[in-house]
């Protein structure tokens, strides 16, 4: 009989070594891992994360595993729930395009909180790291792009599979073992865009419980607990059961799986907005750097792909007039407007009172937009946007970006990771415990234990 694809997967997870990581996978991972815990400490002490360690608290569990920032040890589940949690609450945490979600932020909560419980080494969790990764994102692929359409986001409803997947090998278990855990997975693959219908916090839930579920579901296999291993590309699996109109491509899954590494060309965001709002972003940026006089613009057209019009337009009465931060972040007009106005999109322009600026709600009232068939066409493989500003004098600006800052085409060098860690850190800690957790994180594979950079961010 042959193998299912979780199997396969499984299998190659079980043999899968660092040394089998191609270099250019470990230094990315290295700055992905950088880039998400800046995003963790940056986020400790907002009111969605604070909701969510005083949960973890008062649930209590064996202290075995830290919450980034708070000087606090839980249970390794709640560990990987909160730091999750805390990590996507900026929406500046690194994504995949195709993949159409966030990667990192569920599994490196899943596979860190283990490797501190049970004293693994840098190689073993950037290995556990790039495997879970590579799932999450392949099976984000594998619908090619048309999910959400379903209603579904696939950093909740993919991600457990990779916080699984990962927190499985950081264990140590055996191909079966793995595949019990991804197994597991699918019965715990959660998380809806209804999020956004009321600007709530549910999205950096959705990062969270995957995490948190991951570890749940790798201690259950551990201990011989059995789930299907068609989990996948079974009649009732979760592909065709979280497929849209039952498009998906089994092949984006297993194809080259541990030869060709998908998770190598992640993009760490620098706007603290949307991923689909990237390139309306630095669209923004470009046309404040053309010197628009803000005051002075008729009207502001974007031209973008289908699914950035259904996520960064609806509802229209909270887009151009934002009431919570969420509402801004995943708001068209206001990513526009923002950046145009204020020539920076950091979280600094993301907050409850920021984000009530006068004179970028002018503006973003002035934002309209349409559907690009150009930009349709090359949808997932990358979202290209142009915006064309029309003055009062009839004189026009214009902006196009086909890959934004961040992207593998455009990417985010180590140094400017490093100064996006260093302003995401910065309530935490000083410049010489900066310089310390940097030099750790670059040199992670040669760590036996985590000790030293768990004491540093804990």
């Amino acid at each position: 009989m042959a193998m299912s694809l979780s199997q396969q997967v499984a299998g190659i997870g079980e043999k899968l070594t660092f040394n089998d990581l191609p270099g250019e996978v470990v230094e990315n991972s290295k700055k992905f891992i950088l880039d998400l815990l800046g995003n963790i400490l940056a986020a400790r002490h907002i009111e969605s994360s604070q909701i969510a360690l005083a949960t973890a608290k008062d649930l209590g569990g064996n202290p075995t595993s830290s919450v980034i920032g708070c000087g606090y040890r839980t249970s390794a589940q709640m560990a990987a729930f909160v730091n999750g949690t805390f990590g996507h609450a900026f929406d500046m945490d690194d994504d995949h395009r195709e993949g159409t979600q966030h990667s990192s932020v569920v599994v490196f909560p899943a596979v860190f909180a283990l490797a501190e419980r049970f004293g693994r080494s840098g190689k073993d969790l950037l290995t556990a790291f790039v495997y879970g990764s590579e799932i999450t994102i392949r099976l984000g692929e594998a619908f090619l792009g048309q999910t959400y359409y379903q209603g579904f986001h696939p950093t909740g409803t993919c991600g457990v599979f990779g916080a699984a997947g990962g927190a499985a090998k950081i264990m140590g278990l055996d191909a079966a073992g793995i595949t019990y855990t991804l197994g597991l997975a699918g019965s715990q693959a959660a998380g809806l865009l209804e999020w956004k219908a009321q600007g709530s916090w549910s999205k950096r839930y959705q990062a969270g419980h995957p995490a948190m579920c991951g570890v749940l579901g790798a201690l259950l296999a551990s201990r011989g607990y059995t789930a299907p291993t068609t989990v996948w590309d079974g009649e009732d699996g979760f592909i065709r059961a979280y497929s849209y109109k039952d498009i998906w491509d089994y092949d984006k899954i297993i194809k080259d799986f541990g030869k060709r590494w998908e998770m190598k060309d992640t993009s760490i965001k620098v706007h603290a907005c949307c991923r689909f709002s990237a390139p309306l972003a630095d669209c923004a940026l470009d046309l404040y750097g053309q010197g628009v006089d803000v005051g002075q613009v008729d009207s502001i057209l974007a031209k973008v792909n289908k699914y950035s019009i259904k996520v960064l337009t609806v509802p229209v009465e909270t887009k151009a007039d934002p009431k919570t931060v969420v509402d801004a972040q995943f708001s068209l007009p206001y990513a526009v407007a923002c950046g145009m106005v204020k020539g920076r999109e950091s979280i600094a322009e993301f907050t409850n009172e920021t984000i009530r600026d006068a004179k970028v709600l002018e503006l973003a009232r002035k934002v309209k937009w349409e559907l690009d068939p150009e930009a349709e066409k090359v949808y997932p493989k990358y979202y290209p946007c142009t915006v064309i500003v029309k003055m009062k004098n009839g004189k026009e600006y214009r902006s196009h970006v086909d890959y934004p800052k961040g992207d593998p085409e455009n990417p985010v060098t180590w140094e400017e990771a490093v100064e996006k860690f260093r302003f995401m850190a910065g309530h935490h800690s000083g410049r010489m415990e900066q310089d310390r957790i940097i030099e750790l994180c670059a040199n992670l594979e040669k760590l036996e234990k985590l000790d030293d950079l768990i004491e540093l961010i804990k």
